[in-house]
Formats: C-alpha cells, structure tokens, sequence
C-alpha cells in the first residue's frame, strides 16, 4: 500500500477537490433540462440563473488566490468544500427561480476558491509539476464527467437529489481535511517542492502576464459558452426535444441497453464525451514537463479553432465526435496554460496570480452563459455560436504566441 506523506495527502486533496467542482458545477447544466419541463419555464430563462453564478466564480478567484498566500491552500480548501457543500444543498432546496438563482450564486462564490487554490496547492507540492498538474486535471475532467449521468440519474427520481447528495459529500470532505491538517496529515507549505534554478526576471513576466491574461480571459469566453450549451446542443440535434427523442436514438445505437430516458441518456452521452479529454490531461502534462508548454498550448487552440468551425456545419451523431475532439483538446492545453503560470510567476504570488487567472472569468463566465442564451433564441442558432468561438480560439494562439519561449530544463527538484 502507498505510504501517504503531507505532500502526496496534499496533492490528493487538490485532485479530490477539482473533481468535487466539476461534479457540482456540471449539475445544473444537465438538471436544467429537467426543472424546465417541471416549473413550466423556458431554457434560456432557467440557463441564465447561472449567470451571477458564472460571474462569482470570476469575481472571489483573486480575492481567494489572495487569502491562501497569507492563511495557506489548506485553509482556503476547507472553506471551498464546507461552502460549496452547504450551495449545493441549497439549491436542491430551492422553491423557486429566485431561491435558485440564489444559490446557485453561492455554488460560484465559493466554486471560485478552488482554481487558483487547489492549483497552487498541487503545484506548490509537485516535482513534477506538468505530470501532477495533468493528475489533478485528469480529477476534474473525471467529476465533469461523472456528474452528467449522476445528476441525470437522480433526477430520474428528483432533481433536487442531483445538489443534495453531492452537497452533504462535500460537507464531509470539509471535515476531513480539516481533521487532517489538525493532526498533521496535510501541512502548509511556504515553498515549493521544485524551483527555479533562474528565476525569471521582472521584464519576462510582464511579457507572459499580458498576451496570457488575454488568452485565458477569451478562452474562458469559449469554455464558458461551449460547455454550457453542450447537453442542450445534443439535444436538439439527436433528439430534438428536452427529454424526448434522444432515449430512443441512443437505444437503437447502443442495441437498446438504456431503455429510453431522454435526460439520463443526455447525462450518459455527455459522460462519455467528457469522458474523452481524460487521458489529454496526462498527456498535456507530460508534454510541458519534457517539451514546450507554450507550444502546446498554442497547438491546442488551433485545432480547436478547425473543431469548432466544423462544428457550425454539424448535424446528428457528427456532433458527438466533434463535441469529444473539442473537449479532448480543452483539457490537453488546461495543464500547459498552468504550468506557464507557474514559471513566469512570481514567488509568494502565485495564489493571487492564479485567482487573476481565474478572475477572467469575471467578465468571460458569464458573457459565455449569456451567448448560449442569446444565439438559442436567434435565427441561426448554434451554429453562428460556433463560428464566433472558432474566431476566438484562432486569436487565442495568436496572443500565446508572444508568451517567452518556455525552458523545462531550467527547473530542478530540491
């Protein structure tokens, strides 16, 4: 059995921890379909409730980044599960748009610690830090993953069980980690396992701060608008419908192993294509770890800028392969962009800079909800979506390209 020290404990939190954000975050986006068939409401009406949530996880990610740089990543992360836990639970007690929106709100507020903490944390612990930052990520595809059949499941029963399960697993998890830093199983550290034999220099990592701060801020645009338009988008095109038409398509096709169930069967496709970007996480670290981070990168929305275009012009069952190519190239390039971070940061910093990172999605997380919204109700639909985030991804690579050329070799383990 693998002996667990402070530093695998604590890289084990940070993976525990993303997979547990995705799960929650992912909820919504698929019990959604089913709460408008229930409260009788339209899908662009409930889809932007989430909209102050998508703005929260922005605006608390610097002040969190912020606070783990003075109190420690292991504070903050039991903040992060008794908070998120006691959102959850909220909204599945919500009697209505307002009491949801509401909660929702807090599922991002406190949604919004996890990034820029629990990435610090794994990157504070690692020496290989592409590989560990590529394990925790690999965590978060997984819960995004899971969460679509989860909380397509649950709600088979009600979609109040889809947040209320999950909240009361993170509450304990809370709990637990806080038991474990009390008894000295998870320690905060104020190094990092692995630095940089040259730091970089104050003028390099202004020459990585503004074409990256760029590049994240419309990537989480895309992220934003892609992930939350996916189930809808499956819908429409395989079945046509909220619940209905999908169950019956994806029974001819998997030999009629579901037996029908319109939301369960969406929750169960989106599983399976985030299902996808799984090992890109392994690879996009172990690509930063002995390649070029920043080329990656730049690769990676290239060839989400052909996906997405293709994407415009797909119909039925195309839209899965492209809707998995998408998402594999999302999470390849998700451990370069932290990895880059982490070498053009500055030391006792890297908490707040992350949160910044992460505080794009101030202003991104929620124009993205909003763009599902405005293109679901417009002529042209989707299809027009696709093609502005396509341009997006094509201006992404082009401000990575003026990041400074990345240096795997001047790192080494103490």
């Amino acid at each position: 059995m693998l002996r667990m020290n402070p530093q695998r404990s604590a890289i084990a939190v940070a993976a525990i921890g993303h997979f547990v954000l995705h799960f929650v975050l992912g909820i919504y986006l698929v019990v959604v379909l089913v709460i408008q068939r229930d409260w009788r409401l339209s899908y662009d009406f409930l889809i932007s409730l989430w909209t102050a949530g998508a703005f929260l996880v922005g605006l608390g990610a610097p002040l969190a980044g912020w606070l783990s740089d003075r109190w420690g990543e292991i504070t903050l992360m039991v903040v992060f599960f008794l908070g998120l836990g006691t959102a959850s639970v909220l909204c599945g007690l919500a009697g209505g748009p307002s009491m949801l929106m509401v909660a929702l709100a807090l599922v991002g507020l406190f949604g919004s610690i996890y990034h820029p903490v629990g990435t610090s944390l794994a990157m504070r612990n690692a020496v290989g830090q592409g590989k560990v930052i590529g394990l925790v990520g690999l965590f978060g595809s997984l819960g995004f993953a899971v969460s679509a059949p989860v909380a397509g499941a649950l709600s088979e029963a009600s979609w109040r069980w889809a947040f209320l399960a999950p909240g009361i697993v993170a509450i304990a998890l809370g709990i637990a980690v806080a038991l474990l830093k009390s008894r000295r199983l998870l320690v905060e550290r104020r190094t990092d396992l692995r630095r940089r034999a040259t730091p970089p220099s104050a003028r390099m990592m202004l020459r990585a701060f503004y074409p990256l701060s760029l590049a994240m801020l419309l990537f989480s645009v895309i992220y934003a608008a892609f992930t939350t338009a996916l189930p809808k988008w499956l819908s429409l095109e395989l079945g046509g419908g909220a619940t209905g038409g999908l169950g019956d398509r994806l029974d001819d096709r998997l030999g009629g192993a579901l037996g029908g169930g319109g939301i369960l069967d969406i929750g169960l496709l989106v599983a399976l294509i985030y299902g996808v970007g799984i090992a890109a996480q392994l690879i996009g670290g172990w690509i930063a770890d002995r390649w070029s981070a920043k080329w990656a990168y730049i690769g990676s929305f290239l060839g989400k800028c052909v996906l997405l275009a293709a994407a415009a012009c797909a119909t039925g069952w195309q839209t899965v392969g492209l809707a998995a190519m998408v998402v594999f190239l999302f999470d390849i390039g998700s451990p370069a962009e932290n990895v880059l971070i982490a070498r053009f940061s500055p030391d006792g910093k890297r908490g707040l800079i992350y949160g910044i990172r992460q505080g794009a999605g101030l202003i991104a997380g929620p124009l993205g909800v909003q763009c599902v919204a405005y293109f679901y109700r417009s002529e042209h639909g989707f299809s027009t979506m696709f093609l502005v985030l396509a341009a997006l991804a094509l201006l992404v690579a082009m401000a990575a390209v003026l990041v400074p050329r990345d240096q795997p070799e001047r790192l080494r383990a103490i």
